[in-house]
């Protein structure tokens, strides 16, 4: 059963580790440089279309806040605004938006640069940017004051090879967990009228639900074996497919063609069978009013992979401090390589 208190802080330290709790810790996001993210579209920009699309580096703003400073500057509506992701708000982000507006309108560009926000690319295209559409973030990471750098090396290097759980960061929850308090009341037939709110809520609950079943995996030894009746997706897509395990399967699970997934659950049975499937409806079963929330919601049963491997990871130190850089696919946060790698303090 969900816990349905509405008004506790929730502890979400408890998902288990790959390679077991780390020892070493160090300093997070002490200043926004410490923590760079740059957006990696994916796709060319035709130069052409009824959308501006910006290259903005926000400052200590979040996302929202930089969509309604655009929608002010250009005096727009605040739809006409895109944005493929949220970017955190003690950050230094890179991030992509795009402004609707007429063909014919040479605009004004003077002006826009705030002490928060900076212009460093601009180009047409023909269709508005959308959350999701992100090939790919890079990151960028300073931690400083590192109490082992042996540790921390060694760390980094078995990351780099076997990759961490693919968790949804704690900034998914909110302070102290609040999105799932808002979930469980939504669970308990309270109606909330701030869109914004119910997004973040329902979010936040399925991927909660999602960290657990990893969390499962990992505890009963089962993260990267597959079991019977698994669900595999397409490396790099959101296909996903179900066949017997034979050698097929684990030489493309080894090459990672294909990846091992856990439901990001909704609607509608799931699509696992036999033991992968009642690893889930263990889960499931737990948590009955969030997946009944889900389901009433029209969510969709989907998947998500369950190892997240970084690509071009490096890093070096400086002085008493390790800057580590790396890209994730978008969705995928930065906050779940750390953790499996430092504590954060």
């Amino acid at each position: 059963m969900t816990d349905t208190n509405h008004f506790k802080d929730w502890d979400l330290n408890h998902w288990a580790y790959q390679h077991e709790k780390p020892n070493v810790s160090a300093e997070f996001k002490s200043e926004p440089e410490d923590f760079i993210v740059t957006e990696k579209l994916g796709f060319e920009l035709t130069g052409e279309g009824e959308n501006l699309f910006l290259l903005i580096e926000k400052r200590q703003l979040n996302t929202q806040q930089v969509c309604e400073y655009l929608a002010k500057f250009f005096g727009r509506r605040l739809r006409d605004i895109g944005y493929a992701g949220l970017k955190d708000k003690q950050s230094i982000s890179r991030q992509w938006f795009s402004v609707q507006m007429n063909v014919k309108q040479s605009p004004d560009l003077t002006g826009l640069d705030t002490e928060n926000i900076k212009l460093l690319q601009y180009k047409r295209h023909g269709k508005k940017l959308k959350v999701g559409v992100l090939a790919a973030n890079r990151f960028d990471i300073r931690l400083r004051n590192v109490t082992s750098f042996e540790e921390l090396d060694s760390r980094f290097s078995k990351v780099s090879k076997a990759g961490a759980p693919n968790y949804f960061g704690e900034q998914r929850f909110g302070f102290k967990g609040n999105n799932l308090n808002w979930a469980n009341r939504m669970a308990t037939g309270e109606q909330i009228r701030d869109k914004k709110i119910k997004g973040f809520a329902i979010s936040a609950a399925r991927s909660y639900l999602f960290n657990e079943v990893v969390s499962k995996r990992l505890h009963e030894n089962m993260y990267l074996t597959p079991l019977a009746g698994e669900v595999y997706l397409l490396a790099g897509s959101n296909s996903f497919f179900s066949q017997a395990l034979d050698d097929e399967i684990l030489k493309r699970l080894m090459e990672r063609d294909i990846l091992l997934s856990a439901p990001l659950f909704g609607d509608g049975e799931l699509a696992s069978t036999d033991a992968a499937h009642e690893l889930e409806c263990q889960v499931a079963n737990s948590h009955d009013a969030w997946i009944e929330l889900l389901k009433q919601q029209r969510l969709k049963q989907e998947r998500r992979a369950t190892n997240l491997l970084p690509e071009n990871m490096k890093w070096r130190t400086e002085g008493k401090d390790m800057i580590v850089s790396f890209e994730l696919p978008a969705g995928c946060f930065a906050t779940s390589v750390l953790r499996e790698c430092v504590n954060i303090v």
